[in-house]
C-alpha cells in the first residue's frame, strides 16, 4: 500500500510541475514565489543575517558601498545593507496583518450581505462603497494620523483601505453562487442557513479572495512605504524601507545614490513577486481565464 501511496503522490507532483512549467504563466508564477520566499527568508532570519545593529552607527556618514559595508551607509553612518533586511521583517509583518485584517472584516460581511440581501445588504453595500470611493492612500493617511504610528496602527490603517475590496468581490460571488442548484437542494433538505453558508457558499468564493489576497499584499506594501516616507509610519530608528526612502532623497544631489537606491529596489522587486505570484494563481484558480491563453 505504501508504495502505490508513494506512486499515486508521484504522479500528482509531476502533474502539477507539469502544469506550473508547462506555460509562460507558470514560469511567471514560479519566479514570483521565489522573489517571495527570498524576502521571507531574509525577514525571518534578520538577526542572523544582518551584519550589523540596523539602528547603530558602525561606520562614516553616506559611506559608498565596500567590502564592509556592501551597501554603503546612511547619513548617520548606519549600514543600509542591514536596515534593507530587517526592512523586509516591519514590511512583510505589516502587509500580512493589514491584509487578516481586511479579509477577517470584509469576508464574513461580504458572505452575509451577498446571501441575505434586503436592507441588511443596502445599508452595508452603501456604508463599504463610501469607503471605497476614497482615494486609498488618502484615506489610509487620514486614519495613520489619527492613530499614530506603531505597526498595529499602520496595519490597522492600510486594512481599512482594503477592506471594501474583499466584501465587493465576495458579495458579488455570493449572489451568483447562493442562487445555485445545489445551494436549491440544501435548502430544500432542511439544512441550516449557517450549515449552507460555511459548506456550500464559502467554498466556491474562496479562490476569489486567494487571489485578492495576494494582490493585497502587494498594495499594502506600497501603501506601507507611502505612509512611511510622509512620516505616518513606523518611528525611527526603526528600519523601514519607505523611511529609508525618504531619508535617502535627501542626499542623492551629494551623490549619495545607495541610500536611496536599495531600499527602493527592495520595495519593487517584492511588489514585483507579490505581482507575478498573484497573476499566475489568478490563472490556475480560474480555468476560463486559462482558456482565454
Amino acid at each position: 500500500m505504501a508504495g502505490v501511496e508513494d506512486k499515486f503522490i508521484s504522479h500528482k507532483l509531476g502533474l502539477f510541475f507539469k502544469e506550473l512549467f508547462g506555460s509562460s504563466t507558470g514560469w511567471i508564477t514560479f519566479i514570483g514565489l521565489s522573489i517571495l520566499v527570498f524576502y521571507a527568508f531574509l525577514a525571518f532570519f534578520a538577526p542572523q543575517l544582518a551584519p550589523y545593529d540596523p539602528t547603530k552607527r558602525v561606520g562614516v556618514s553616506l559611506s559608498a558601498p565596500s567590502k564592509e559595508h556592501p551597501f554603503g551607509t546612511d547619513n548617520l553612518g548606519r549600514d543600509v545593507l542591514s536596515r534593507v533586511i530587517w526592512g523586509a521583517r516591519i514590511a512583510l509583518i505589516i502587509a500580512f496583518i493589514s491584509v487578516l485584517i481586511a479579509s477577517a472584516i470584509g469576508v464574513p460581511l461580504g458572505l452575509i450581505s451577498g446571501y441575505v440581501g434586503g436592507i441588511f445588504d443596502r445599508v452595508i453595500t452603501l456604508i463599504m462603497d463610501a469607503m471605497y470611493s476614497f482615494p486609498g492612500l488618502i484615506l489610509a493617511i487620514a486614519i495613520a494620523a489619527l492613530l499614530g504610528p506603531g505597526i498595529l496602527n499602520i496595519a490597522i490603517s492600510i486594512a481599512v483601505v482594503y477592506a471594501p475590496t474583499y466584501f465587493r468581490v465576495i458579495r458579488s460571488q455570493v449572489t451568483s453562487v447562493k442562487n445555485e442548484l445545489y445551494v436549491e437542494a440544501a435548502r430544500a433538505i432542511g439544512a441550516r442557513q449557517s450549515v449552507i453558508l460555511l459548506r456550500y457558499v464559502l467554498p466556491n468564493v474562496l479562490p476569489s479572495v486567494v487571489v485578492v489576497l495576494s494582490m493585497n499584499l502587494a498594495d499594502a506594501i506600497m501603501t506601507e512605504a507611502g505612509l512611511s516616507f510622509l512620516g505616518l509610519g513606523i518611528a525611527p530608528p526603526t528600519p523601514d524601507w519607505g523611511f529609508d526612502l525618504s531619508n535617502g532623497r535627501r542626499f542623492v544631489l551629494s551623490r549619495a545614490w545607495w541610500s536611496l537606491l536599495y531600499p527602493g529596489l527592495a520595495i519593487i522587486t517584492v511588489v514585483l513577486g507579490f505581482s507575478m505570484f498573484s497573476e499566475g494563481i489568478n490563472e490556475f484558480l480560474n480555468p476560463t481565464v486559462r482558456e482565454k491563453r
